[in-house]
């Protein structure tokens, strides 16, 4: 049976890997972004019933 040993360099990689879980950790528990889809700045022209479509557009 053998027996696996790390190398010092499998260490590094692993300590790097956890760096990253950590910091997306971090970048989870952040508000999500403002992206503007859904958000209402401003109330839609009103819509005139007397108003005719203009023939040229």
């Amino acid at each position: 049976m053998h027996v696996y040993r790390p190398l010092p360099a499998d260490h590094d990689q692993a300590e790097y890997m956890r760096q990253i879980v950590r910091e997306c950790r971090e970048l989870w528990k952040q508000p999500p972004p403002d992206t503007f889809l859904g958000r209402r700045t401003h109330e839609p022209f009103q819509v005139d019933s007397d108003a005719t479509p203009t023939e040229e557009r």
